[in-house]
């Protein structure tokens, strides 16, 4: 008889632990797609809100680069570089080269000549990425 009453309150706990990770990932996504689509001045305080969540963010940026307009891409990349986390380098090294507006291709070049004056992990991907992505 003691199991049972155990266990409830342990099914529950990992109920509410899973519906906090939800609303999280909710929380993550509505952010992202505010960055992607409103203009600097309403964006700059939720860009620095996903960049303190750190490289969680970078799946879902990825996502909202596919459908976001020109100034929001730019937004995006700009939420890359304040999160600072190399996982972001290939997708800016894409970016940088191939996106169809020029303003992206400079933020993310841009991006990745900042980052690759650094002498650690992150600046030997950024300058290996800048020379895969040289003409």
């Amino acid at each position: 008889m003691l199991v049972r009453p155990l266990v409830v309150p342990v099914v529950c706990a990992c109920a509410c632990a899973c519906a906090c990770v939800q609303d999280l990932d909710r929380d993550l996504q509505d952010d992202v797609s505010i960055v992607a689509t409103r203009e600097a001045a309403f964006a700059e305080p939720v860009i620095a809100r996903l960049a303190r969540r750190g490289p969680r963010a970078i799946p879902a940026i990825e996502t909202a680069l596919h459908t976001a307009k020109p100034t929001g891409r730019v937004q995006l990349v700009i939420t890359l570089r304040r999160i600072g986390d190399g996982e972001a380098i290939p997708l800016l090294r894409h970016l940088a080269r191939w996106d169809a507006d020029e303003a992206v291709r400079k933020e993310a070049d841009f991006t990745l000549h900042t980052w690759a004056g650094g002498s650690d992990a992150r600046g030997a991907a950024a300058r290996a990425a800048l020379a895969a992505a040289a003409p």
